[in-house]
């Protein structure tokens, strides 16, 4: 081979593997399986996190963080394993997993705030019918206002209450997916699972919020 081809081959395949590592450190999702903790540093907080719970090789890193994001089993609250990849990878992201997003807590609103400013000037219809045991009110929202399709359950007379907002994935499709939203320590704590899955909202919310004590941030429901 002559010396300008094997040089430029050469390069060729270095930049192939670069940009297979940019990729992998800056945007695609791989899995991981080792339940080894990682210890970031998010809006001010120490955290320890298993790294099996964190969906993207730049966030498993240890050091400073402008953002996690986590994909942990229902109702067990543990990342991946080779035992229940397959409940990982089920269509549709499964009704199995809570994906979970941590981010420094900025101007914006939780939904509880959203709620009482946005979200109630925007109700259309009668409420939503649902179980009594439930314990939340559901009600559509204004498809004018952009909101097609879409769902708000909140658990009324509650001074902080629980708020989810619900949306088809495609037009003129079921309600699938349920995003609640939550300020905890100045992180903004984002909880997305299926609609279905939306009878369980305190066990979503409560044992979300007792893991994230145990790797660091906030307290158990109920504790100071």
């Amino acid at each position: 081979m002559p010396k300008t081809t094997w040089i430029l081959a050469t390069l060729a395949a270095a930049l192939a593997v670069a940009l297979v590592l940019w990729r992998d450190g800056s945007g695609r999702e791989t899995a991981e399986t080792s339940p080894l903790p990682v210890a970031v540093d998010l809006a001010g907080h120490r955290l320890e996190l298993p790294m099996n719970a964190i969906r993207f090789p730049a966030q498993r890193r240890p050091g400073p963080q402008e953002r996690l994001d986590l994909a942990l089993l229902f109702p067990e609250w543990t990342g991946r394993t080779p035992a229940d990849a397959d409940r990982f990878d089920e269509t549709g992201g499964g009704a199995d997993v809570i994906w979970v997003t941590l981010a420094p807590a900025g101007a914006e609103m939780d939904q509880a705030a959203r709620l009482a400013t946005v979200y109630a000037r925007l109700f259309v219809g009668d409420p939503l019918e649902a179980d009594a045991d439930l314990g939340l009110v559901g009600r559509h929202l204004s498809p004018e206002a952009g909101y097609v399709g879409e769902e708000v359950w909140f658990e009324p007379g509650v001074v902080h209450p629980f708020v989810a907002r619900c949306w088809p994935l495609a037009p003129n499709g079921p309600v699938t997916t349920c995003l609640n939203e939550e300020i905890v320590d100045g992180v903004m704590v984002g909880r997305r699972f299926p609609r279905a899955r939306l009878a369980r909202w305190r066990e979503i919310r409560d044992g979300l919020d007792a893991r994230l004590a145990q790797w660091g941030l906030g307290a158990p429901r109920g504790e100071p």
